[in-house]
């Protein structure tokens, strides 16, 4: 059984032909622009996260400078600089009344252990500490993100050292803060719907944390996090994908203290309005090429139906068949003219084979 071969007719030259010039333009000109609105995204999207972040910065350092400036005010009075455990005493309930989100100040001697509290509860040894020993080194202020000796719940400790009439640090007044209270502004602060922040201390381990179902009782270390392992993203906000198939937008920061700070939010979020936008424009283009291929559709037929009967005329022309009226001759396009000649060239056959036979 013989199959019909493919034909190359005149619909499908208009078909290729209006595709052409309908969509060629459109996607041309969207390749181009859609390179352009996603680097205006990206950097809106950057702007975002930098502002964000440097509010958040100046927040925490803020806090941190007063905190410290509290700890090196007290080393200055002479009934703390003493390292009599009754004369600080008082002091420091005073200091625990007044800092209300400090939960204990207390002083330590060189040998790490506690010589006075606000709290009033039992003394306890603190020279495993790394903070304690910073502060015997000399260093100005020490950070520290620990479970608490007092209440077994991660805490943030801040320290300096107490000096001697040598200089030499004697020992150490820290104050220890509940997470709870350090993160209410990080916890607070939203980029869009799934944007969240995240600060942690010079350790990598968790102060604060926007994150939704954040684990608080116990010090988590986040040293395997992606966003820190991505080259350059503490200069330009970067993207990277989740364990669980979640791809984010993330920007890190480091902070004076050492601490770093994490922004992040959903990629699909961050890039709705850039993704409505690419959808809409290949909604366009389907759309378009929907409509060409019905407008074709009406055109080819408009053009082929004439043609293919003037063909069959002139088929039956070529087998001595002769017909009364020839169609499509009142038409005044190309159509009509070729209707016109094939009627005259029927005219002419018709005569001379009247002649043929006149002469036979």
């Amino acid at each position: 059984m013989a199959t019909s071969r493919f034909r190359f007719t005149i619909f499908h030259k208009l078909l290729l032909t209006l595709l052409a010039v309908s969509l060629v333009p459109l996607i041309a000109f969207w390749s181009v622009g859609s390179a352009q609105v996603r680097k205006d995204v990206s950097a809106h999207i950057a702007q975002n996260m930098m502002m964000t972040v440097a509010g958040i910065a100046t927040g925490i350092n803020d806090w941190d400078d007063a905190n410290a400036r509290v700890l090196r005010s007290a080393t200055r009075m002479d009934d703390i600089a003493s390292m009599d455990p009754q004369r600080q005493g008082p002091v420091l309930r005073a200091l625990g009344d007044t800092y209300e989100w400090a939960f204990v100040i207390y002083t330590i001697d060189h040998h790490g252990d506690n010589l006075a509290r606000s709290d009033g509860k039992p003394l306890i040894n603190f020279a495993d500490r790394s903070y304690f020993k910073g502060a015997m080194r000399g260093d100005a202020i020490n950070r520290q993100v620990v479970v608490s000796k007092t209440t077994g719940k991660p805490a943030l400790t801040l320290a300096v050292p107490i000096r001697n009439t040598l200089g030499e640090p004697a020992g150490a007044i820290a104050m220890a803060m509940k997470l709870d209270d350090v993160s209410k502004v990080i916890k607070d602060t939203r980029i869009g719907d799934t944007g969240y922040a995240l600060l942690l201390d010079a350790e990598n381990k968790v102060i604060a944390s926007g994150m939704k179902n954040q684990l608080g009782d116990a010090v988590q270390d986040m040293s395997s996090h992606p966003a820190l392992k991505i080259e350059g993203i503490t200069e330009a906000p970067a993207t990277y994908l989740r364990d669980d198939g979640k791809r984010l937008v993330a920007y890190v920061h480091k902070l004076p203290q050492g601490w770093t700070l994490i922004v992040e939010q959903d990629y699909e979020e961050a890039y709705a309005a850039l993704e409505r936008l690419e959808l809409g424009a290949r909604v366009l283009m389907g759309v378009t090429g929907l409509l060409v291929i019905i407008i074709a559709s009406v055109l080819g037929k408009a053009l082929t139906r004439p043609i293919n009967q003037l063909i069959a005329v002139t088929e039956q022309l070529s087998r001595g068949q002769f017909q009364d009226a020839i169609p499509e001759t009142g038409r005044g396009d190309e159509i009509g003219a070729l209707a016109r000649a094939i009627d005259r060239l029927g005219l002419s056959i018709r005569m001379a084979m009247d002649r043929l036979r006149k002469k036979v």
